[in-house]
């Protein structure tokens, strides 16, 4: 009976309950988005990640996003790797349903939650507004900035290599990502019983030699390991050679007088592009046509990148801060954030670039950029990040020719170029360096990743690693005891 319900019992003065160490993966499980997983350790529940659910059935999204596989009042204290939406975008909701204990990040990591958490409030405010005026009837939004405000209350933020204590036998420390500002592997050191062990979460974890960003901190030393697979059976271009592939089809479609849509991630990969474009006009690769940042949040996001000096590496010191430049903002780039000058864009006479949020194309401004853009062959669109299944971002990926954009179809000529080196996420190749470098691993959790990623870094791990613990590809709702 005890095994089953999975609790010891010790007898001394009385009868006392002991549950093992055990990790639910609410989120994220054989899926990229949605990001949630229930540690239970010394009878206390710690929540890993809490994201929003992006793309796939819009009728399943929306019913993951609004229930979760947990009470959220009975969760004591919540981990947030990094500030983006399918890591952090429930975390409002969370609150709304009753959660109200701290959540550790790191610093830059709380000052960019704010900002984009009430971006996300505002974006579902607006789509559904719109959505209503042309159909009559929307969805609620999941969570309004009340809801973000309280979660701010809730934020403690913590710097890299600085320890702290979660619960009663539970410490962990931050240690740089590499995958956008801010973004943490979190090291948890857990006393349980008389017990010690190390679980490594990895977030989302990024890439060396990527311009902006420091590289990964390698762990060395670990228990379990929960990993991230977005691209756990493919290989990155190199950086530099996307530097001038984008250079050549820019001035491609400048000789056809098109121009360049670039659905930009707000957070990283729009100030990432930035500074490659800034680079290339520098150089003279390209000429300097004017490039339009459609995004208030990549504005308010990039003056935030100059608070958190410390978090880049050497190259953009060596090649702009060394000489007082800013990388993000230069005499050809424009960000706007008054929705009238965004409109204007429609009707912009000549060749130029627009840099416009959502990523994955699922809301925001790029959404009415598509409609109005990518009809016209002469225009090109670079897709630059992961693009999830069922979005509007893999539809281009995958080469549609119609596209459903605010309940209607719209035709697709404009070129696709899709630039996979640009992506802030460790490659196959990355993922398995980096977990070979882990010593003393009993039990690795493969998550963030569509199934067919999942398990073929599952089968790397096995087959180039010789890895002899468990390898588990959880399923969502899976209970594992460790």
């Amino acid at each position: 009976m005890y095994r089953n319900t999975r609790l010891l019992v010790f007898l001394a003065t009385g009868y006392m309950l002991y549950v093992f160490m055990k990790i639910k993966f609410c989120g994220a499980a054989q899926n990229v988005a949605g990001s949630r997983h229930l540690l239970e350790v010394n009878g206390k529940k710690i929540l890993l990640d809490c994201g929003m659910v992006q793309g796939g059935n819009p009728d399943e999204a929306r019913m993951q996003n609004e229930h979760f596989l947990f009470d959220p009042t009975q969760v004591d204290y919540m981990i947030l790797s990094h500030a983006h939406i399918d890591h952090a975008g429930m975390t409002p909701r969370l609150v709304k349903q009753g959660f109200n204990g701290q959540i550790f990040c790191t610093t830059a990591t709380k000052e960019l939650a704010n900002v984009l958490l009430l971006d996300a409030a505002r974006i579902q405010l607006q789509d559904s507004e719109y959505i209503q005026h042309k159909f009559k009837e929307a969805p609620e939004p999941l969570f309004t900035d009340k809801d973000v405000q309280q979660v701010m209350s809730l934020l403690v933020g913590y710097e890299y290599r600085q320890k702290f204590k979660v619960c009663e036998g539970v410490w962990a420390t931050f240690y740089d990502a590499g995958h956008v500002l801010g973004s943490a592997i979190t090291v948890f050191e857990i006393k349980e019983r008389k017990e010690q062990r190390v679980l490594i979460y990895t977030g989302d974890l990024g890439r060396k030699y990527l311009p902006i960003l420091n590289d990964p901190v390698q762990i060395t030393q670990g228990d379990f390991l929960i990993t991230e697979s977005t691209y756990g059976g493919r290989l990155h271009g190199d950086i530099q050679d996307v530097s001038d592939e984008l250079a050549s089809l820019i001035n491609k479609v400048i000789a056809r007088k098109g121009k360049i849509i670039i659905p930009g991630f707000s957070f990283e990969r729009t100030q990432e592009i930035v500074y490659v474009l800034h680079k290339l006009y520098e150089d003279k690769k390209v000429p300097e046509i004017p490039i339009f940042v459609d995004s208030p949040l990549s504005s308010k996001i990039s003056q935030i990148f100059g608070k958190f000096v410390n978090y880049y590496d050497n190259e953009t010191f060596r090649d702009f801060l060394s000489r007082k430049d800013n990388p993000f903002y230069f005499d050809r780039v424009k960000y706007i954030e008054a929705v009238e000058e965004s409109k204007k864009l429609n009707t912009y006479e000549g060749s130029c670039i627009i840099i416009s949020a959502s990523g994955m194309c699922e809301s925001g401004r790029i959404k009415h950029h598509l409609r109005n853009h990518m009809g016209d062959a002469r225009n090109l669109i670079v897709v630059v990040g992961f693009m999830a299944a069922g979005t509007r971002g893999r539809q281009l990926v995958d080469g549609a020719t119609k596209i459903r954009i605010f309940g209607q179809m719209y035709p697709r000529r404009a070129e696709v170029a899709i630039l996979n080196a640009f992506s802030a996420h460790a490659d196959k190749i990355e993922l398995l360096e980096y977990i070979r470098n882990i010593k003393d691993l009993k039990k690795i959790f493969v998550v963030h990743g569509e199934a067919d990623q999942s398990e073929a870094l599952k089968d790397n791990i096995q087959l180039d690693i010789k890895f002899a613990g468990d390898i588990i590809v959880p399923e969502l709702g899976q209970e594992v005891e460790i």
